[in-house]
């Protein structure tokens, strides 16, 4: 059997993430097996950490949770996350001066998706990521860490786990769309989060250096990258010459999202090469003339999510070929046993199990 460690990442991009859920309900038909028994490692930032979890979560009989399910909760819970009331409209003078939704719909979703779940249970390994409001640090939810692997001195498994829910509420904390979240680990220290986003919107280089890190005798590491979709942003010389803070707030968060992930992208394809399949689509119009989906991460009228369907299927029939070329190295033999790819053997002591789970 070869020492394959296999990656799956996932970008951020609020009800884009329509995408890459559509795509990996592709290659889970394909493949005739689910994406938890497929990869090693699933990352993910803001949506796409909420589908990593999703993803890794048991199920009943500890099966994992399929992707066409996470399609359609896109769909379906879409337009209740994204939905705003008067009041909120009008006390966050349309998302000036506080988060433009109400967390409460999102928090009911991830509380009915994720349960009680804990991120020490995840059936395959998973890292989100989210930024510390309070030490002002990257921060990544690790299901290694919660399962007591990796630990610095000093460290313990139950300050590492967290309830899966909390840290998809943080994961998903997008400035100027929530509010911060904030979440309590098993030893009940509180914590303040923001959307990853902020520093990884495509966290594939984050899960590499995971991976070289858990899976050390890994002959090659194979890395697959969902987009959710290339916005097609251009910023107007003229106007912007004279914008000042509140006219630059969205631009730039965008232009930071933008740009750290197409510089992640050039790295992992200099550093892998036949070893990465990046999948993306641009936002563009179609070639009929008409209007792609909206750039916008919050956008989930009817209208715009039949339009990023048809974005995610016209990315599914350009890149056939890729796609069969994957699962056909997909489903050559069953992952590597972890062991194998020099993934560390946990004594009982230090595992989860010795602590009382908590809040």
């Amino acid at each position: 059997m070869s020492r394959i460690a296999r990656i799956l990442s996932i970008d951020g991009g609020g009800i884009r993430g329509l995408i890459p859920a559509m795509v990996l309900t592709e290659i889970e038909q394909r493949s005739n097996r689910q994406i938890a028994d497929l990869f090693h490692l699933v990352a993910g930032t803001s949506t796409g950490g909420m589908i990593a979890l999703g993803l890794a979560r048991p199920g009943p009989g500890r099966k994992p949770m399929n992707a066409a399910k996470i399609m359609r909760v896109f769909r379906q819970e879409g337009p209740d996350v994204f939905s705003r009331t008067v009041w909120k409209e009008v006390s966050s003078f349309g998302g000036i001066t506080e988060g433009k939704y109400d967390s409460e719909a999102l928090e009911r979703y991830l509380k009915k998706s994720l349960g009680k779940t804990r991120l020490s249970e995840a059936l395959v390994d998973v890292m989100v990521t989210a930024y510390d409001l309070r030490h002002r640090a990257p921060y990544f939810f690790k299901s290694w860490k919660a399962q007591g692997l990796h630990l610095e001195a000093g460290e313990t498994a139950a300050h590492y786990d967290f309830l899966m829910r909390d840290a998809a509420r943080a994961a998903t904390a997008a400035p100027t769309y929530f509010e911060p979240a904030v979440v309590r680990n098993a030893v009940a220290e509180d914590f303040v989060f923001v959307d990853g986003g902020v520093y990884a919107n495509n966290p594939a280089m984050c899960a590499y250096v995971s991976a070289c890190r858990l899976f050390p005798k890994a002959e090659k590491i194979m890395l697959v990258s969902l987009s959710t979709g290339l916005p097609d942003i251009r910023l107007p010389v003229g106007d912007a010459r004279n914008w000042g803070l509140a006219a630059w707030a969205r631009p730039i968060l965008d232009m930071i999202i933008d740009g750290v992930g197409h510089t992640v992208h050039r790295h992992m394809k200099d550093l892998l090469g036949d070893d990465y399949f990046r999948f993306w689509v641009d936002l563009k119009p179609f070639l009929s003339g008409k209007p792609g989906p909206s750039q916008r991460l919050d956008d989930a009228s009817p209208e715009n999510l039949e339009r990023l369907c048809q974005k995610a299927e016209i990315l599914l029939a350009a890149n056939a070929g890729r796609l069969d070329l994957l699962v056909d190295r997909l489903c050559a033999e069953p992952p590597s046993d972890r062991r194998l790819l020099g993934y560390p053997v946990v004594a009982p002591a230090n595992r989860t199990e010795a602590y009382s789970a908590g809040p």
